[in-house]
């Protein structure tokens, strides 16, 4: 009996790690979905010359805790904005993947004055 327990044990154990692990990754690439956006949003912006792209990552994601290593790049070609934003999740099980990733994209807000039309 105490040697099936054990044996048991060890594989619930896993498994239960592995469910809180994958929804760890889960939650941060919610997180860094609506950080993309958000930088996405204020980058499309006519007036948004010079802003902080990770501050307002950052600023998206909230707590720190559950995204680590965040790292944000905005390239504005032509008429388009695009956001790549990366992160890590917190590691729960080692050799489990903890890297997400999301990218968007959207163009540039123009301001056309009513004669121009």
């Amino acid at each position: 009996m105490t040697t099936e327990f054990v044996l048991l044990y060890g594989a619930l154990l896993a498994l239960v790690m592995s469910v809180i692990h994958f929804g760890l990754v889960f939650n941060a690439a919610l997180a860094v979905a609506d950080a993309a956006d958000a930088v996405l949003e204020t980058a499309q912006s006519a007036e948004a010359a010079d802003f902080s792209a990770l501050a307002v990552a950052k600023a998206a994601v909230g707590d720190e805790r559950l995204v680590r290593d965040l790292a944000v790049d905005v390239q504005k070609k032509g008429g388009e904005v695009i956001v790549s934003v990366s992160a890590a999740a917190p590691r729960i099980v080692v050799g489990l993947p903890i890297g997400v990733r999301h990218g968007t994209q959207g163009p540039v807000e123009r301001f056309i004055p009513e004669g121009r039309r």
